[in-house]
């Protein structure tokens, strides 16, 4: 057993596989302002919560516990107005903001995301960043993407993603995804190339 103390208040953990640390119901409970175990559970799928028998002062108790995907779900669905789940509830919104955008798909097509395939790709994506991590400016990529785009329809200054017509939009989420793939190819190869020239090149002209 651990114990962590978030905000004051004490969270045991109970391994129950090899690095797969399950809480103790009651605690995250208290923690996060529930009014008991059962409120904050009854909502939880199957699979993220359990039974465990666990000492403690009175004795080995069989206690409700939950999984890490189970801690996620009893954050997100607190009322605790407390800085920090408000925080991390946005931070997770934010994360999965970011996995729409590295994956090329504009904010009209928010409910792409909820397409398995595409939560598939995107977190094979993800694992594969974090263990072999690359230089990637999205910032860099979206200013690529907003020049050929223009430049591919006939503008000679380049035009901001809010301003495109629905057809430019579509066209840009293509460019985008290439550039953003061809510059973390670069850096993963060190290949000798300017990305922008290549993106250009290929559809600019």
């Amino acid at each position: 057993m651990k114990i962590e103390n978030w905000n004051g208040h004490p969270i045991r953990f109970i391994e129950r596989e090899s690095n797969e640390w399950w809480a103790i119901a009651k605690d995250v409970g208290v923690a996060l302002g529930y009014r008991d175990a059962h409120n904050l559970t009854r909502n939880l799928d199957a699979d993220e919560k359990d039974t465990h028998i666990v000492s403690t002062s009175r004795g080995k108790q069989g206690m409700t516990v939950i999984s890490e995907f189970g801690i996620y779900e009893a954050v997100l669905k607190s009322e605790k107005k407390s800085k920090e789940v408000t925080d991390f509830k946005k931070w997770v919104k934010e994360v999965i903001r970011e996995l729409r955008r590295s994956a090329g798909l504009e904010g009209f097509q928010i409910f792409r995301t909820m397409d398995k395939d595409f939560q598939k790709e995107s977190m094979n994506k993800l694992r594969h960043s974090l263990h072999e991590p690359t230089k990637i400016s999205y910032v860099k990529a979206n200013t690529i993407a907003n020049k050929a785009v223009s430049t591919k329809y006939g503008y000679k200054k380049m035009v901001k993603k809010g301003d495109m017509t629905p057809p430019m939009l579509v066209d840009r989420q293509a460019i985008l995804a290439d550039t953003v793939d061809l510059m973390a190819a670069a850096d993963k190869f060190n290949l000798d190339l300017s990305v922008s020239k290549t993106i250009y090149a290929k559809y600019a002209n």
